[in-house]
Formats: C-alpha cells, sequence, structure tokens
C-alpha cells in the first residue's frame, strides 16, 4: 500500500505517514549500512582536504622553537599509560575473532579493522618515542663522517646520503605523514559512524573512544612540552606534526648514555637545525 492510498483509506494524518516512511527505511540494514559507509567517507575526505589546504602553513617548520624538558618528562610517562592500555586492547579482537563463538559479517570486519587500528597506534606512538634512528644519524652524519671524509680511500667502504637530500626527506616527516595520521582519522571515523543509523554501535568502537581520550592527553602534554608547528587543532588533528619532533627532543633527557657535556648539546643542537631547521631553545 502506498503512502497516499493509506492517507485516503485511513485517519492518519499525512505527516505521520512520511515519517514512519522514513523511519522503516533507516531500520533497512543494506539502508543504514550505507548511511554509516557515506558518513565515513565523507569524514575522511574532509580531513584530507583539510590537510591539503593546510599544507603550507604546516610545512613552515623552522625558526626558534622552546623545549621544556621538564614537560618533555610528563609526556614520557603518559607515553607508557597509552601504551599500557594499547598492549592490553590488543587481545580482545583476537580473542573475539578467534574465540568459541563464529564472528561473522560486520562483527568481523569490525573486529579486524579495530586489531589493524590499535597496531598502527602501537607503531606510531612507539616510532615517535624511539630515538635510535636520530642518534644513529648524528653519530655517523657528524661525528664519523669527519673521519671519513680526512681519509676516503681506507674508509671507501662507508657511503653516506647527500646531506641535503637526507634532510629534505626528514623534514617531509616532520610537517605530516598521512599514513602515520589516518591512525587518528579513522578512530574519528569509528566514533562518527557509531551516531549514524546502521549496524556499528557505541559499544563496537568503545576502544576508538579511549584511544581519543589518551590521544587528548598525550597531544596536551606534547604540545605543552614542545610545538613544532603552529596551530593546536592542527597538530590534533595530524598527529605525526605534534609527536614526531619528539625523536629529536628526547635524546635531550637520556643523560647517563647520551648527554655528555655541554659540548655534546651544542653539537647535537647545530645537527637538529641543519637536518630540520628548527632551532631549539632548551630550558631545564
Amino acid at each position: 500500500m502506498g503512502i497516499f492510498e493509506r492517507f485516503r483509506n485511513g485517519g492518519e494524518s499525512l505527516e505521520a505517514m512520511v515519517e514512519e516512511e522514513i523511519n522503516m527505511l533507516l531500520v533497512e540494514p543494506d539502508l543504514r549500512t550505507g548511511t554509516q559507509m557515506i558518513g565515513a567517507i565523507i569524514f575522511f575526505g574532509t580531513l584530507l582536504a583539510s590537510r591539503l589546504l593546510s599544507a603550507s602553513r604546516i610545512k613552515a617548520l623552522k625558526g626558534e622553537r622552546l623545549l621544556k624538558l621538564t614537560n618533555l618528562n610528563d609526556v614520557n610517562l603518559v607515553k607508557e599509560v597509552f601504551l599500557a592500555y594499547l598492549n592490553a586492547a590488543i587481545l580482545e579482537p583476537i580473542l573475539a575473532i578467534g574465540g568459541m563463538e563464529e564472528v561473522v559479517g560486520t562483527q568481523l570486519a569490525m573486529n579486524i579493522l579495530m586489531l589493524g587500528s590499535i597496531c598502527w597506534w602501537i607503531w606510531l606512538i612507539t616510532d615517535a618515542f624511539d630515538f635510535e634512528d636520530v642518534t644513529q644519524h648524528f653519530k655517523y652524519y657528524v661525528e664519523l663522517r669527519e673521519e671519513v671524509e680526512k681519509d676516503p680511500k681506507r674508509f671507501h667502504w662507508m657511503r653516506f646520503k647527500e646531506i641535503e637530500e637526507d634532510a629534505a626527506h626528514e623534514r617531509q616527516t616532520l610537517v605530516g605523514s598521512v599514513r602515520r595520521d589516518i591512525a587518528l582519522w579513522f578512530v574519528l571515523a569509528c566514533i562518527l559512524v557509531a551516531w549514524l543509523p546502521g549496524p556499528v554501535t557505541h559499544r563496537d568502537v568503545m576502544h576508538a573512544y579511549v584511544v581519543l581520550f589518551f590521544w587528548i592527553i598525550t597531544h596536551h602534554a606534547c604540545r605543552r612540552a614542545t610545538a613544532w608547528t603552529p596551530g593546536y587543532l592542527v597538530t590534533f588533528l595530524f598527529p605525526s606534526t605534534a609527536i614526531m619532533p619528539l625523536e629529536y627532543c628526547l635524546p635531550l633527557m637520556d643523560v647517563a648514555d647520551t648527554v655528555e657535556d655541554l659540548e655534546f648539546v651544542e653539537s647535537y643542537r647545530e645537527f637538529i637545525i641543519e637536518r630540520t631547521g628548527v632551532e631549539l631553545i632548551i630550558e631545564s
């Protein structure tokens, strides 16, 4: 029975019938799933467009930047709590997929995506707080390079990339990396999808809410320690711009193995300037 035929035969108002028809459409699984998928696609597209439009602002990676070592220690502590949660949360989707009850359809897809998202965050946080690659570059490109250039025939087996080429690649990572930023975008998309009509519920994306909570705290702690990219909202939506500079700052906290004397700090600061364009003002 069509909507207008029902209106002629019954006593219902037209507004009530239209509302009933809309509600019937929204409870259809295919339409509800499509609504959530369209919402996620639009959200990702908006963030990607924002990234492209703010590219010139993000790439302003030069000049003096303040580094507060006390606040940097707080960031390190927050990171430990964040990683502890991620390491615990990774078990849930694994147990759900390989558990006694069969998981199929939307639930299977959600668990696989959530497992991938948690692994992505573990990689992102670990990479940002692991400064061994930075200290390795400093050792080879500053200290060992000078020795090699003095006697190139003897050390013919040692090769280095061009300093300008290596610095350009590193700056590109520091001003924003989509493969890192997408970790947060996926979390935000999951939360958005849960608010739209469809099979994905708030319970399905509970980990996304918790990860977002930890990121809000971590991001604020990072900004208090040092901010190489201007704009609070910019660094919040693009995590790589907030946390990747930390791998250059963390060696300055390692007074047991890395920081030897003031001469080292000066040399390391010059290395950061040459490699990133940022002139650190260190506050201890």
